[in-house]
């Protein structure tokens, strides 16, 4: 198995021809996990990835020598996690440092979507349990997504990008520089939308969290 601390996963989703430079310049140098359908990027741009994961219910049929070249990991339809959940617990046991995930924001399945927002959470969790600083990100060419849990997130873009903050916790409180508009005095309680469309000022900009929230990062209008 190859060793790498950086880390990528390609989830099941419809990657667009016009983002495949975006994709391929975020794989490179990373140990790659296509995830079930996820393998159809993989197999458009006549490469492999280190390990495929899943039940394959969502994959094309896939010859033998082209499986040949990486690791597969089955799974059967009938379990109790989906196959991202899994794929990103095997990132982890497999020493990620960091991990970039791919395709977890669908058009249509808004349940996958909020479920693949909250998978980020386990890494938040496995950092607590083992006294790691693994990263995780949702990233897109449009946009990245981060979930913070009492702790801070510092992002580098360009100014007038859009920055929200979105309560998770009851309520939450913060601390931003590099940001137009500064930090609420008050608690920002689950549901405002107060701390949605931020901008950056200038060229990068810090996000303190006490609670938990998620961070979206709109990188691309």
């Amino acid at each position: 198995m190859r060793r790498c601390g950086r880390h990528i996963l390609f989830l099941n989703n419809r990657y667009y021809g016009k983002d495949n430079g975006f994709h391929l310049g975020l794989l490179k140098g990373k140990y790659s996990i296509a995830v079930d359908g996820g393998i159809r990027f993989f197999l458009r741009n006549k490469i492999h990835p280190d390990v495929l994961v899943g039940d394959l219910d969502s994959a094309p049929r896939l010859a033998k020598h082209y499986v040949a070249n990486f690791e597969v990991i089955m799974h059967p339809s009938a379990k109790d996690k989906t196959d991202s959940h899994l794929a990103l617990e095997l990132s982890l046991e497999r020493g990620a440092e960091s991990i970039d995930i791919c395709g977890a924001v669908g058009r249509t399945e808004m349940d996958h979507t909020l479920g693949n927002i909250f998978l980020l959470d386990i890494v938040n969790k496995f950092n607590r349990a083992h006294k790691r600083n693994v990263s995780v990100r949702i990233v897109s060419p449009a946009q990245e997504l981060y979930l913070v849990d009492n702790g801070c997130i510092e992002l580098k873009g360009r100014t007038g990008d859009h920055i929200s903050v979105i309560p998770l916790s009851d309520e939450i409180r913060l601390k931003l520089s590099g940001l137009v508009y500064p930090a609420p005095k008050k608690p920002v309680k689950f549901g405002d939308s107060l701390t949605l469309r931020n901008m950056l000022r200038g060229g990068k900009c810090r996000i303190d969290v006490s609670g938990r929230a998620v961070v979206v990062w709109l990188t691309r209008s």
